[in-house]
């Protein structure tokens, strides 16, 4: 029966529940959409991940007899769950160049099959390789070496072992080609199997120093076999790998990694089962098996980062729906009392409430499930498979339903026991005044207040407290209560990180609104001018403190958080585009080998590219020996240098950056130091110091220090990626001494394409390494799902934010206007127009909403530079810094968020107050 009564009420007065209801759906609705993004995301990474991966699980031998190996190649083939099987042989050898004679180049020399996955990641592929035919990766560096026509004549040496004697196989291949391999295809051509499942946006598998020589299996490679088992038939010289590929759709739950690694595990038994039936002793490694235990992790910390960036949502919506729901019972009073006098006991009235409250939740939290699946596209960045069904699973729905329950009940359960005590009498009557605070809860807002405070001018001085405290108690020996006591106290430093702003909030709108008068005398200025109907206004805010502390403690949050979240998503995106420039140094840049040769490599670069570079410069890198130990130099042009590299000016000091470099361009005999070995040396500004080139002793004025601040003063630190600055000038007179490595940075005109300008590097062929543009490098770091994830569930839980507390805010203060319903009207029959009306209640709600505003805006400020200023306390040895940033989309977010609470507060007593001026009301006015 309590709850029959419970839904035909929820339904028969679903005005009085909405503004629960809509509070509960939006929670679930995020609910269930972080879910659905988590599960997306997770999807996404492990496909990513498995996209990387060359080969599923590879079986070594150095079985030398090829009826043995094909035999175990057809009895894998016919496991259930395997998909492809192809033999890949390698044999050691060198190359003799004709121009030389001398064996003077290591070759390996690998046979693939006609079925090979090579040829798919071929992208000039051949019809296919003939007999004693070869094709060189064409980014290698025997390709620089090598033309189309040569004949190679490759050694193989043969080691006897009963003789203990080595004999000398030689195989001539003639150059067909060179291959243009994507990097799959190179991992399978020279075996970096497992490092092919490494490969990352910053890891990529070196090619330049490779020497491959690409053979058909069974037309060449057979040959060698021949050769050798005839000479020695125990040689080891020729290395045979199985690769086997399975059908990860079949194999592979991404939501379920567990049974995913033994259906690996199972495989990998009956592989290793038949290759032992086939004779073929094998070691046998599954580099599946090791990608599902990493992500396993990884999909664990992945919705770990979305419960935390979740929590603020979960938190507003929790006190949003208490607020209403305060609001609400206060409306039902009468009611309650009607219950209480027909005999219901308290208990069965507070169960009647919940009963109505679980009935709300499971409601919510179905239609969050709904509108969670409908939003699926928003979630899932509109992939392609963005309704997919299997994202929304069953735990999807029953968690999200019972949050949407949980939420609920956590919202109305105190407004509902509180409802449930109240005397008969009081329940019953029209009005009832607001009890004042306890003593306890004074003191537990101080506590909050001071808390959040400290926290506060802990963010506002920049400060990283575990720093500070960890050298505290490290310093001066190891007192181990000192230890003990700040252990705790960082414990609880790092949950103030946290909550200490939602204390300070929480402190100061019950302090000011509640516990004193300020907030009340500070109205009562602010309306002055208005006349009675602002005195009137301030007597109105001065009835409901509690509400109007509430009110400005749920706006203050939102402000702040919107603050910190688009703050820190605009700082993050421009740590992230400084790191790449800092990595690649320009717009494009490529390292030369051999530095003798970078002049004639950048006059050739310059030549086919200059309708694309606006600049260029080289720099050349080399160590010497200093005063006290070596330094690592770097000799640069300075005036193209400031033209093409990047560089920030608060890595420089002494001197500012064109002052600096305009003395290294006048005077050859000048450096700019780094910082850590100034401070080493104790060097001032324009001092000397004495370095030696190839056993010269040679003396450098300082005009500048380069690097980080080190820690204390005096320390080298380990600023071992970091040099000092000389002229070029010096460099070419001091070069037969040095042993350095060249670099040329590009920077390119407006609206050229980076990428295809390091393509066109690429493909001249030149013998240069790793060519790299800010444009490919920054595409593969959005490419990066897990970090793409994390940033995109924050700007949606932004936006939900935003967007529950402002439909907070509204229904808080429709659900208000509602209880002073009879308030409004009576005021309006005395006279009131609906003007004065109106403005009377924008003055008591627009001054509430100002302070919060402020309030909000100002600890989110303090909050988000504290948090990057203590993030940067981590990076001294570091270059690229965070630093507070607002783009121009994070300031539009910041104003649409002002705008929405603006809105959502006047529209609800515009529309209440026109409700109020009733027909009637109107005619009474006219008569």
């Amino acid at each position: 029966m309590p709850l029959l009564y419970a839904v035909k009420h929820v339904f028969r007065s679903w005005k009085l529940f909405l503004a629960l209801l809509i509070g509960v759906v939006l929670a679930s609705t995020f609910f269930a959409g972080t879910d659905i993004k988590a599960n997306a995301t997770a999807k996404q990474a492990l496909d990513q991940q498995l996209s990387r991966v060359a080969v599923d699980m590879t079986a070594t031998s150095n079985v030398m007899q090829t009826s043995q190996i094909l035999d175990a190649k057809e009895r894998v083939s016919t496991i259930q769950g395997v998909t492809h099987v192809e033999i890949v042989s390698s044999a050691q050898g060198f190359v003799v160049f004709n121009e030389t004679g001398t064996m003077d180049y290591s070759v390996s020399t690998v046979g693939i099959g006609n079925d090979s996955y090579v040829y798919d990641g071929w992208l000039n592929k051949p019809v296919g390789i003939g007999e004693n035919e070869t094709y060189i990766p064409e980014d290698s560096a025997l390709a620089t070496r090598a033309r189309i026509g040569d004949v190679l004549q490759v050694n193989f040496s043969l080691y006897k072992y009963l003789q203990m004697t080595t004999e000398t196989i030689s195989i001539d291949l003639t150059v067909k080609g060179f291959a243009k391999l994507d990097d799959k295809a190179y991992a399978i051509a020279s075996g970096y199997y497992y490092y092919s499942t490494l490969m990352t946006d910053s890891y990529q598998i070196p090619r330049a120093g490779q020497g491959i020589l690409l053979v058909d299996w069974e037309k060449t490679m057979q040959k060698l076999f021949n050769a050798t088992n005839t000479i020695e038939p125990s040689s080891s010289i020729i290395a045979t790998s199985m690769l086997i590929y399975f059908d990860h759709d079949a194999l592979i739950n991404a939501w379920d990694i567990d049974t995913s690694i033994n259906n690996i595990k199972s495989l990998q038994i009956l592989v290793e089962n038949q290759l032992a039936l086939s004779g073929m002793s094998s070691n046998v490694t599954s580099h599946l098996e090791s990608i599902l235990s990493m992500f396993r992790f990884m999909s664990i910390s992945l919705r770990f980062m979305f419960t935390i960036v979740s929590l603020p949502i979960f938190f507003m919506a929790w006190y949003m729906g208490t607020t209403v729901s305060n609001v609400s019972f206060n409306l039902r009073r009468r009611e309650i009392g009607l219950l209480l006098t027909k005999g219901f006991s308290r208990g069965q009235v507070q169960r009647l409430f919940l009963t109505e409250t679980v009935v709300i939740g499971t409601l919510g939290g179905s239609l969050g499930v709904l509108l969670g699946f409908l939003l699926n596209p928003i979630f899932t960045g509109f992939s392609t498979d963005s309704f997919q069904t299997n994202l929304l699973s069953p735990y999807t729905v029953a968690f999200t339903i019972a949050f949407g329950i949980i939420i609920a009940v956590a919202s109305a359960y105190s407004s509902a026991k509180k409802a449930s005590q109240l005397p008969t009498m009081d329940a019953l009557r029209e009005y009832l005044p607001m009890e004042e605070t306890k003593a306890y809860r004074k003191r537990l807002v101080w506590i909050a207040f001071i808390l959040g405070t400290y926290k506060i001018a802990v963010f506002i001085l920049g400060l990283n407290m575990t720093t500070i405290l960890t050298r505290l108690a490290f310093g001066g020996g190891t007192n181990f209560i000192l230890i003990i006591l700040v252990g705790l106290f960082l414990v609880v430093d790092a949950v103030l990180n946290y909550v200490g702003p939602l204390l300070f909030f929480w402190g100061v709108t019950k302090l000011l609104i509640i516990g004193s008068t300020k907030f009340q005398e500070l109205t009562a200025r602010a309306a002055k001018f208005m006349g009675e109907l602002g005195v009137l206004a301030t007597k109105n805010v001065k009835m409901n403190p509690a509400r109007s502390a509430a009110i400005a403690f749920l706006l203050a949050l939102i402000v702040s958080y919107s603050v910190q979240v688009t703050g820190q998503l605009a700082s993050e995106h421009d740590f992230a585009v400084r790191t790449v420039y800092n990595d690649v140094g320009a717009d494009v840049s490529f390292y030369v080998p051999y530095a003798n040769d970078v002049a004639n490599i950048s006059s050739i670069v310059t030549a086919n590219l200059s309708s694309a570079i606006e600049s260029s410069t080289l720099e050349y890198n080399f160590e010497i020996s200093g005063t006290v130990r070596t330094l690592s130099l770097k000799a640069v042009d300075p005036q193209s240098w400031l033209k093409t590299a990047y560089y920030e000016s608060g890595w420089f000091s002494g001197n500012d950056v064109a002052t600096a470099f305009g003395e290294l361009a006048s005077d050859n005999k000048t450096i700019i130091l780094r910082r850590a070995e100034a401070s080493l040396l104790k060097i001032n500004l324009d001092d000397s110091i004495v370095v030696y080139f190839g056993g010269n002793a040679t003396t450098l004025r300082v005009v500048g220090f380069f690097g980080p601040e080190p820690i204390q003063q005096g320390q080298s630190g380990s600023f071992a990626g970091y040099w000092s600055y000389v002229s070029e000038e010096l460099y070419e007179g001091v070069s037969s001494s040095v042993n350095p490595s060249a670099r040329m940075l590009i920077k390119l005109k407006t609206g050229v394409d980076g990428a295809n300008v390091t393509q066109n590097i690429r493909d001249m062929k030149l013998n240069v390494s790793s060519v790299q543009s800010f444009a490919e490098r920054w595409k593969e770091t959005q490419s990066n799902v897990y970090t793409v994830g994390l940033l995109d569930i924050q700007r949606l839980g932004t936006f939900f934010a935003i967007l529950a507390a402002s439909v907070g805010t509204a229904l808080v203060s429709a659900v208000s206007m509602k209880e002073r319903g009879r308030e409004a009207t009576i005021m309006s029959v005395r006279g009131l127009s609906y003007k004065q009306l109106l403005i009377m209640f924008l003055t008591e709600n627009l001054a509430l909403v100002t302070f919060s505003v402020i309030l909000g805006l100002f600890v989110g400020f303090i909050t988000l530079y504290g948090n990057i200023s203590s993030n940067n306390s981590f990076l001294s040895d570091a270059l690229i810094l965070r630093r507070l940033v607002f783009t121009v989309d994070s300031a539009l977010t910041l104003v649409s968020c002002l705008a929405l609470i603006l809105c959502s507060t006047i529209l609800p007593i515009v529309i209440m107050s026109r409700r109020y001026v009733t027909k009637l009301e109107r005619m009474v006015r006219l008569r």
